[in-house]
């Protein structure tokens, strides 16, 4: 499920991840993204540093993608 997951929605998981917790974002593509994203402009995502970042994925989303 988990790979599935991270090719449906371009992302990676962390180790032990389960359908429902946060997954990583990948870096951003340009300083001025990097910079929007440290700023918290992008809303849903949460960064530690301007390399990584994770977001919320709720199981319902995961689970509706993997369906089709």
């Amino acid at each position: 499920m988990g790979l599935q997951t991270a090719d449906n929605f371009g992302i990676a998981l962390p180790a032990d991840w389960r359908p429902g917790d946060d997954v990583i974002v990948s870096p951003a593509g340009n300083c001025n993204v990097a910079k929007d994203r440290m700023e918290g402009k992008d809303g849903e995502m949460e960064c530690k540093d301007w390399f990584f970042c994770t977001k919320k994925l709720p199981l319902e989303k995961v689970m509706k993608a993997l369906k089709k």
